[in-house]
């Protein structure tokens, strides 16, 4: 069952905070103390984590399975890139399915990001929380049974993911900042 947004909204509390009292300070908040606590304790179950994408790999053979996990999130994080000869020629626009697993609640979420080129130059990227366009569902499906099954949590569904919340989240600052961006990243579209 999915946490209502006012229960994660007191999850993400512990570990994010109102103001920005703490920045361009020398000491930790309480706040950043408790997630980095986290942190320590999950980086020590990190080999699960990679099991799941290893049985990534032999689901989506041809695909590029990457770790898109950030101890400065609040996440583990799966990316899967298009097939490696696709890749290779550098098209225009190229998608990444990313899969997040929060390490502050029991959800996960899977989105896209449309990442464009110039050649082989980078131009930038958009994340897309929507349902995944219908060429990449497939994969997304993969990707969601596999957090699913790996670690029982639920998906979060995108309108109590997109709950504004009154918390700083890095350089994420309300009114902008929702649920999203505090169980699992700030810049969701930094996939590379």
């Amino acid at each position: 069952m999915t946490p209502s947004a006012e229960e994660l909204l007191a999850i993400a509390r512990r570990y994010w905070r109102e103001d920005k009292l703490y920045d361009f300070r020398l000491d930790h908040s309480p706040e950043f103390d408790r997630l980095e606590a986290l942190w320590n304790e999950k980086l020590k179950e990190i080999d699960r984590w990679w099991a799941l994408l290893g049985d990534l790999r032999k689901e989506l053979p041809g695909y590029s399975i990457g770790d898109g996990t950030a101890p400065v999130n609040g996440c583990y994080g799966a990316l899967v890139y298009p097939p490696r000869e696709k890749a290779l020629q550098r098209p225009q626009i190229c998608w990444v399915v990313v899969g997040y697993l929060s390490i502050l609640a029991p959800v996960y979420t899977v989105y896209c990001v449309r990442r464009e080129f110039l050649g082989k130059q980078f131009r930038g990227a958009k994340a897309f929380l929507g349902p995944a366009p219908l060429e990449l569902r497939d994969i997304a499906e993969v990707v969601a049974q596999r957090i699913e099954a790996n670690y029982g949590a639920t998906a979060l569904p995108l309108e109590i993911a997109q709950t504004p919340v009154p918390l700083y989240v890095h350089f994420m600052e309300p009114p902008r900042t929702t649920l999203f961006h505090a169980l699992f990243s700030s810049e969701p579209e930094n996939v590379a």
